[in-house]
């Protein structure tokens, strides 16, 4: 996906996405939850999120969301108003592959439980 947010928000349609919030978190719960784009704000990582979302957000429909399936009568689930073009399905946890370890690079221990490793007295006298 192009990085450039201000490019992608030149490109959007200049009409809300979403008629109200209901709506727009409905879409983006069963969308944006699953894409690798939206990985980073899970991690906590801020900033580094899906730019389309914003650009929703801000009132503008991103050209990349494309209209999806409709009745004859042109009604839609909230869930699939919307094709995003540039969605990519995390990968599943079988697919992971660990991060290699460099030549000359000091490798992680793994970590322990957070669990106290002996009972904590109350302060009273034993």
């Amino acid at each position: 996906m192009p990085d450039d947010y201000d490019a992608l928000e030149a490109q959007a349609v200049d009409e809300p996405a979403f008629s109200n919030s209901d709506e727009g978190y409905a879409w983006i719960d069963a969308n944006c939850a699953i894409c690798v784009h939206e990985l980073p704000p899970r991690e906590r990582r801020d900033g580094d999120g899906c730019p389309l979302i914003l650009i929703a957000l801000l009132g503008k429909r991103p050209r990349q969301w494309s209209d999806g399936p409709r009745t004859p009568e042109g009604r839609y689930a909230m869930a699939t108003q919307y094709v995003c073009s540039e969605q990519r399905d995390e990968p599943a946890a079988d697919e992971l592959r660990p991060v290699p370890v460099m030549a000359g690079q000091g490798e992680l221990l793994p970590c322990e439980s957070a669990a106290p490793r002996r009972p904590v007295r109350d302060g009273g006298s034993s």
